[in-house]
Formats: structure tokens, C-alpha cells, sequence
């Protein structure tokens, strides 16, 4: 019977590779989450800026103006640092996805070293099966050559 002697580390890379597959999923839905919170930044600076064009031109309330004009400024700030976390997420992912393959690989090359050892045990048990055959014959024939 085929035993494996490094069937203990090939299970241990299984899951280390199926917790990178999570890992990088998560740093995938955070990236996303950041994209989508960017896009809901720009939707509100885009409405103030209609606002604000809206009580042009109306009579000019300077104390709204101005309001609006911080808003759009803080506005400004907040979607410059979404788009840091973006980068920065985008990197996690990066990350995340090199330790994958890496994990991948790592298991990849523990199974072809299983296939190969699975090979030369085929082998081995074909010849000694081969070999007991021999033996068969050959006191077959030394038994008829008594008689």
C-alpha cells in the first residue's frame, strides 16, 4: 500500500492555500468597499456643486456660499484619502495575490512529488510482482524437469 511521507505537509499547504484564497478575498471585498464609498463621495461633491450653482443663481446668500464652499473643500479632502485607502487596498490585494501563487505552488510541487513517488511505488510493486512470477515458472519447470 502507497504511503505518501509528506501527505501530512501537502494537507498543511492545502489549507494554508485555502486560507490565502480567503485572505484575498477579503482584501478584494475591501478594495471594492473603498471604490464604493469613493463613488458615493463624488456623487454627494457633485450634488453640492449643482447646489451651489442653483443658488447662484438665486439671490446670493453668502453664508450658504460659503458653507457649501467648505463642504466642497472638505468634499475634496475626503475623496483624495479614499483614493489613498483605494491604493492602498489595491496593494493588499496585490500582496494577497502573490502569496497565493506562492501557496499554490508550494502545493503544486509536494503533489507532483506525490505523482512521482506513486510512479516509482507502481514500478516497484509491478516488479516484484514480476519477480514472484519468475519464481512461479521457474519451480514449475524445475518440478516438471523432476518428473
Amino acid at each position: 500500500m502507497f504511503k505518501y511521507k509528506l501527505e501530512p505537509i501537502l494537507a498543511l499547504k492545502e489549507k494554508l492555500e485555502e486560507s490565502k484564497k480567503r485572505e484575498l478575498g477579503l482584501a478584494h471585498q475591501c478594495h471594492e468597499k473603498a471604490k464604493a464609498e469613493k463613488e458615493v463621495l463624488v456623487k454627494q461633491r457633485e450634488m453640492a456643486y449643482k447646489e451651489a450653482k442653483i443658488q447662484s443663481h438665486e439671490k446670493v446668500n453668502i453664508i450658504q456660499l460659503r458653507q457649501l464652499n467648505y463642504y466642497s473643500n472638505y468634499m475634496e479632502e475626503a475623496i483624495h484619502s479614499k483614493n489613498e485607502e483605494i491604493d492602498l487596498a489595491a496593494k493588499k490585494v496585490e500582496q494577497r495575490r502573490e502569496e497565493l501563487v506562492e501557496a499554490v505552488k508550494e502545493r503544486k510541487i509536494l503533489e507532483n512529488l506525490k505523482e512521482l513517488q506513486l510512479e516509482d511505488y507502481k514500478e516497484e510493486e509491478k516488479r516484484k510482482e514480476n519477480n514472484v512470477v519468475d519464481e512461479i515458472v521457474t519451480y514449475k519447470y524445475r518440478a516438471n524437469q523432476k518428473e
